[in-house]
């Protein structure tokens, strides 16, 4: 009966564990052999022994791993209902300094595949445990019997009673138990050590905030025309410093709206008071200078009236929407910096996009944390139609592909970038035919997309900018049209714009002339020529960063890409590549995984140490030099440039070039398991100590020790964001859905799965080899199986009929019954419940 488990002859103190497929063989043999006799009780006597044994395996098993079913009950609960997670098991020590300590126990079983934790006594600090299935010191990820996971074990052998302790540098157990049934896999985040790392990047972060937009040349704006949730709040503004983001830039606040969106939707109330004082500065950045004489609302317009409200007036597209059906402040995007000079106007006029889609995800994320109110979501929603037609240039700056899809390629303002004309009424202001892929960023637009349909009504219709050829208003089903086409240019610029290590170029041209600068919308490729500008390979770059090259600005797409996988995991990984001339290329597979898979193998192939082993990187010195040869141009790492990146990078050591990268392995590499890419994010996040760094005031203590570890500005920035999203603090979208019918089917076979996930994860019973005999094997056992089923479903439905209790219910006259329409509806509605 027991087969491997037979031969096994693993010895264990209680009933011994027989597999369950081999119960069900011998109860298949007695069906065929007394088929003809076999007897209900007969099948239920087999059924009961089946299940008894295997009850009694998973007990002894669970007995085995030291596992009660109220642990179980509790990682099931820890499961979070919009896309399954790992669950871990985290005994952490903490000393001052990163140890290890790796804890193992040996008994006298001999050639065993468990990975279950001994009752070994071990001191530590804290414990903490929120796991349906335990190993030790194991890491392995075991996804349980789904159609589409792998199975990796390791095999110890031992022959002899003993404990061993090894200490290095940090005490962690960490299991991990997938199930799912994603064809993508659930995204991966890092441990504790992440998490702290993110609260200490935070407490850097908001030391940039201060109080009061005066500081930025502007007045407030009228609390009487504020939503209600924003009245009384004190404004708040992100101080930049360095380069050409010096001042109030909206790229600052917008990642600080963002980021307090994000912990307010997770409920804090500490984020959503400071998200909601900088979304009140916003407010007052889109009005503009009350004292310069400058027109309002200022927007991303020029200093003339309509420049920000009018679609016609240039540059194309509204910028602002000036009036509100709920009596409230003009919102839209703002002009990207702050305070304004006068005599130095042109060079602050126009919106930047990077600022104005962060910030108005953050807004989405804050309404949500409000739970919606009308006022607040008519603000949203205004400000969203504004990003779309000055950012996007919606609703007719566009090209179509050869099979009639629109694709919408976003803007790096209002003002330039983009599909913007280089002559004509709406020419751009700067380099024309320019576009940054660190701008792109997918989960934004996405969630733009879903919060125009979730939350729109239908007096939202008279924001919206009108078409140029006739004057009629765009429609709701254009925006969402124009979202997701931007999604899709965005990805196959990305696509000709990156090279296998997943460096992206700064700068890269999308040049796709129409017959005549007037006109906004005609046939076209974007990315025809890209990285280049045109066929005889143009350039063009902004912002101090060089063009085809991987530095500041391309940096940015590592987590942009990430925040995609996070939150859009299906979609971000059914993306349609195009060829050069924008036919469908069905040979190029390209997505959100994909790209940042790249990222993964370039550390894990170049790296000089691996960063998935606890305290194999940095155990020398607290340098990240090891690290470095992934990305570092001076250690001469391949496929760094490309056909898609032609220049030579920015230097690794800078934070904002290496933390975004480090944000790949949230999405699942097959070569690497899952608690190895949640080391590899803590390796990372421990580039930098914060055991001293005051985490509520940061001014109040010192600053964190380390190599990559600088507070300015933009480093803290990306380090931050990068952290955020790293230490899964990225959550859907406050009100969405929770009963999807994907999402049903999902928690409904990880609940039916939670037994085969109690049981010890290695053990070979349970896993199918695919080798020649295991899959023989493996194949007549189910032939088998399912012709004793059907033998059993015969044999009952034959009995049923003529069974006394059936006769007495008149069931047996029904096969000569003619049914009558009601009674035929009547049964067609229960089979459907069935």
């Amino acid at each position: 009966f027991s087969q491997r488990g037979a031969a096994k002859s693993v010895a264990v103190a209680g009933p011994v564990s027989v597999p369950s497929r081999s119960i069900l063989v011998a109860c298949t043999a007695m069906v065929l052999v007394a088929r003809r006799c076999l007897s209900c009780a007969a099948v239920l006597l087999c059924s009961a022994f089946a299940l008894a044994s295997t009850a009694a395996a998973a007990a002894a098993d669970g007995k085995e791993a030291g596992l009660s079913a109220k642990a179980a009950e509790k990682g099931r609960r820890l499961n979070q209902w919009w896309h399954p997670k790992p669950t871990w098991t985290w005994t952490s020590t903490t000393t001052g300094s990163w140890t290890y300590t790796s804890t193992k126990t040996t008994t006298s079983s001999t050639k065993t595949a468990t990975t279950s934790t001994s009752t070994t006594k071990t001191t530590t600090s804290s414990t903490k445990t929120s796991s349906t299935s335990t190993q030790s010191s194991t890491t392995s990820t075991t996804k349980t019997r789904t159609s589409t996971t792998k199975t990796a074990t390791t095999s110890t052998t031992s022959t002899s009673s003993a404990t061993t302790t090894t200490t290095t540098t940090r005490t962690v157990t960490s299991t991990t138990t997938i199930t799912t049934t994603s064809t993508t896999g659930p995204h991966v985040f890092g441990g504790e050590l992440t998490k702290s790392t993110f609260k200490g990047w935070l407490s850097i972060w908001r030391s940039k905030y201060d109080f009061g937009l005066w500081k930025a040349g502007i007045p407030d704006p009228w609390e009487s025309m504020l939503p209600k949730a924003m009245k009384g709040v004190k404004p708040r503004i992100v101080a930049s410093m360095g380069g050409v983001a010096s001042g109030v830039v909206t790229e600052g606040m917008g990642y600080g709206i963002m980021i307090e969106g994000f912990l307010a939707a997770k409920g804090s109330k500490k984020a959503l008071d400071a998200g909601l004082g900088l979304t009140k500065s916003w407010a007052g950045m889109v009005q503009g200078p009350g004292d310069l004489g400058l027109t309002s609302p200022f927007g991303g317009g020029s200093n003339y009236n309509d420049s920000a409200t009018k679609v016609e007036s240039w540059p194309y597209g509204i910028s602002a929407v000036e009036w509100s059906h709920e009596d409230l402040v003009s919102a839209g995007v703002a002009a990207w910096k702050f305070p304004i000079k006068t005599d130095e106007i042109q060079s602050y006029m126009g919106s930047a996009s990077d600022g104005d889609q962060d910030a108005l995800l953050g807004m989405i994320y804050l309404a949500g944390a409000l739970e919606y109110p009308d006022d607040f979501v008519d603000m949203t929603m205004r400000t969203l139609i504004s990003f779309a037609s000055a950012d996007l240039g919606f609703p007719d700056l566009y090209r179509t592909l050869p099979n009639g899809k629109k694709m919408f390629v976003p803007k790096l303002g209002s003002m330039w970038g983009g599909l913007l004309p280089p002559g004509g009424k709406y020419k751009t202001k700067q380099e024309p035919w320019c576009y940054s892929p660190g701008y792109f960023a997918p989960a934004h637009l996405r969630s733009f997309r879903d919060f125009a349909k979730r939350y729109w009504k239908k007096s939202f219709n008279d924001y919206m900018p009108k078409h140029l050829d006739g004057g009629k208003l765009s429609t709701l089903e254009e925006l969402l049209e124009a979202f997701d086409s931007a999604v899709v240019a965005g990805y196959n610029i990305l696509y000709y714009s990156s090279c296998p290590s997943g460096t992206v170029s700064n700068w890269v041209g999308v040049e796709a002339p129409c017959e005549h600068n007037d006109t906004l919308h005609c046939p076209g490729v974007p990315w025809r020529f890209t990285p280049w500008v045109g066929a005889h390979g143009g350039k063009c770059s902004q912002s101090g960063t060089d063009f085809g090259s991987y530095g500041a600005d391309a940096s940015r797409a590592a987590w942009r890409i990430a925040m995609d996988y996070v939150l859009f995991r299906e979609e971000s990984t059914s993306v349609t590549i195009y060829d050069r001339d924008g036919h469908p290329d069905h040979s190029a597979h390209f997505g959100a995984r994909s790209y940042l898979n790249r990222i993964v193998i370039q550390y894990k192939t170049h790296a000089t140490c691996d960063g998935g082993v606890p305290g194999a990187c940095m155990k020398w010195s607290p340098s990240p030099y090891e690290l470095a040869h992934a990305f570092d141009k001076k250690y001469h790492p391949p496929a760094l440039n490309c056909s898609g990146v032609p220049f030579a990078p920015e230097s690794w050591w800078a934070g904002f070039m290496a933390y975004p990268t480090f944000t790949a392995f949230v999405a699942p590499y097959d070569e690497i398991g899952a608690a190895q890419m949640t080391y590899w994010m803590d390796t990372f996040s421990s580039i930098c100590d914060f055991k001293l760094v005051n985490l509520t005031d940061y001014a109040a203590g010192p600053k964190p020790m380390g190599k990559i570890c600088l507070d300015s500005y933009f480093e803290a920035s990306q380090a931050v964001i990068s952290t955020l999203i790293m230490a899964d603090n990225l959550v859907p979208m406050p009100g969405q859905e929770k009963d999807s019918p994907a999402d049903k089917v999902t928690v409904l076979r990880e609940q039916g799965e939670e037994l085969d996930s109690v049981l010890p994860a290695s053990r070979e019973t349970w896993q199918w080899h695919l080798t020649g005999a295991g899959v023989f094997s493996a194949g007549l056992q189910a032939l088998v199986a399912f012709t004793a089923i059907g033998g059993i479903a015969v044999l009952l439905v034959k009995r049923r009929t003529s069974h006394p209790a059936y006769a007495q219910m008149g069931l047996h006259e029904l096969r000569n019954h003619v049914l009558q329409p009601e009674e035929e509806s009547a049964l067609g509605s229960a089979r459907d419940l069935a």
